[in-house]
């Protein structure tokens, strides 16, 4: 795993991540419903500076497409089948980098079987395209400025993430 941007990286969240890695061969959901690995992917065209976001219905929030991982994949082969399986495109020769990492206490959402979701979180950068994304995911998802997107965000820790984005892709 290397990470991008190291410096931009929260490096308690990194240690308590790779803590739960070294230390649990169980970090698929299906062996370990309540802590596992997920992988989130961040659609950008670097271009035009803008993100691809969706209004999650499950963490009523905007948040970046992913999933969790599923037995006998790893982060990156996630982001691929998801990519697929969320907004209805096939990767191919997109650029996809390891960008950031966070951990997430989902406990108290009800709508959530989950307790924790340990994420990674990828950047596809990509030319903007009409994705045809499922609604059975997000009520709405589109592409948006920086400083939209953080207009829409409610959770800090993910806001966070976008804007060390935009300081490294944007500014």
């Amino acid at each position: 795993m290397q990470l991008r941007n190291l410096e931009y990286v929260d490096q308690r969240v990194a240690q308590k991540f790779l803590d739960f890695i070294n230390g649990n061969q169980n970090y698929f959901r299906d062996n370990n419903p309540d802590r596992h690995i997920c992988s989130f992917f961040l659609p950008y065209d670097e271009k035009r500076k803008l993100i691809y976001l969706g209004h999650h219905k499950k963490a009523k929030d905007w948040i970046p497409p992913g999933g969790h991982i599923n037995q006998g994949e790893n982060p990156l082969n996630t982001v691929y089948r998801e990519f697929q399986e969320e907004l209805n495109h096939q990767l191919t020769d997109e650029k996809v980098q390891l960008f950031n990492l966070s951990i997430k206490d989902i406990s108290g959402n009800p709508l959530h079987k989950c307790k924790t979701h340990y994420d990674f979180w990828y950047l596809v950068r990509l030319k903007k395209k009409n994705f045809k994304f499922d609604r059975n995911e997000f009520y709405q998802a589109k592409w948006l400025t920086i400083p939209q997107a953080l207009r829409k965000m409610k959770l800090l820790q993910y806001a966070n993430i976008i804007k060390k984005l935009q300081k490294i892709y944007f500014s």
